[in-house]
């Protein structure tokens, strides 16, 4: 009498080599040059975010003053700790998203979204504070920044989830 076999034969491997799905695996597709392009210029942007971060937490009072002016400089320890732990979450969760992004993973999209929200949370206190108003030379030279990261933020999220939707990221 013969034994049923047990185990992987070779048609029943072939046949879960041709169905990704039965595995549970994300099918990819192929980025476009466009997705590369994006990803490594939300990549230099994040980067640049982090070190602007990394330039006002560690900067000595003199090089500060120099960087930001004298006026900058007397604000700067004004900001709450929200408002400077949303900083942190905002330029460190951006350039983690940028880098998950560039390993084609769909958690780049969440961790966009995590950025995006941290920003304008960070920013909600510079808007409130007519000491830092004043020291930023009034409303609309301190909006400037606001406005290109909230712009860029939206771009970040909107690209991620078209590039998810695409396939691009698992």
């Amino acid at each position: 009498m013969n034994a049923p076999k047990r185990g992987l034969t070779r048609q029943s491997c072939d046949s879960l080599a041709q169905s990704p799905e039965t595995l549970g695996e994300v099918t990819m597709k192929k980025p476009s040059t466009a997705f590369w392009v994006l990803a490594v210029l939300f990549l230099l942007w994040n980067l640049f975010g982090c070190s602007i971060y990394l330039v006002e937490r560690m900067a000595s009072d003199a090089a500060y003053t120099d960087f930001f002016g004298p006026k900058m400089a007397s604000v700067r320890d004004l900001p709450p700790i929200w408002s400077n732990a949303a900083y942190a979450i905002a330029v460190w969760g951006g350039l983690l998203a940028a880098i998950m992004m560039l390993l084609r993973r769909g958690f780049a999209v969440p961790l966009f979204i995590l950025s995006f929200l941290a920003a304008i949370i960070s920013f909600a206190w510079g808007f409130t504070s007519s000491e830092y108003i004043e020291a930023a030379g009034g409303i609309g030279a301190m909006a400037i920044m606001p406005v290109i990261v909230v712009l860029l933020g939206a771009c970040e999220i909107f690209y991620s989830r078209r590039a998810r939707s695409k396939g691009y990221l698992r």
